[in-house]
């Protein structure tokens, strides 16, 4: 059996995760976990521009991971949460740097459905990892800008069950 991908964009606290959770639950699906968060736990800090790459680099690979796990467990489906294309939208936002932009693309077009999370749920916080609404906003701005014209992306909003729903619209 072939594994299909779904990859989820958005900025920080629009409900990536609690879709990817959702979605794998309804599928069935295995998840790929955001890189990120661990090289904050492991790190005690957020990445400085010279960890962008290793970090979209790590992303990527562990979504060929999942995949691999998936294959073997006949489970038809993994969800990049978040895509490693975000690696590339984060270094915009925070670095002002489009140096990986062009192979997120790449690796997103090969992508079965790209799912786009709205920022339109409460930002909710979270110590060292999120840093507000208008860095969610701006992230929402780079895909619009970056992304949006290039790739087929399905924008999702609304509360989690039409989030769920509209999402599960895409992945037949």
């Amino acid at each position: 059996m072939e594994v299909r991908r779904i990859g989820l964009l958005g900025g920080e606290s629009t409900g990536k995760t609690a879709l990817a959770h959702a979605l794998a639950d309804v599928l069935p699906a295995f998840v790929a976990e955001e890189y990120l968060r661990d090289f904050v736990a492991s790190y005690g800090r957020t990445p400085l521009p010279h960890d962008q790459e290793g970090i979209y680099l790590t992303q990527q690979a562990t979504v060929a991971t999942v995949v691999r796990a998936a294959e073997f467990a006949d489970t038809p489906w993994v969800i990049a949460d978040p895509l490693p294309l975000m690696t590339a939208v984060y270094s915009v936002a925070y670095f002002d740097d489009d140096s990986l932009m062009s192979d997120g693309i790449a690796d997103a077009s090969s992508y079965d459905v790209l799912l786009w999370c709205a920022p339109d749920i409460p930002w909710e916080p979270e110590l060292g990892i999120r840093d507000g609404d208008d860095y969610r906003q701006r992230v929402d701005t780079i895909i619009a800008e970056y992304v949006a014209p290039v790739l087929p992306l399905h924008r999702i909003a609304g509360s989690p069950s039409t989030r769920l729903t509209d999402s599960l619209r895409f992945a037949v």
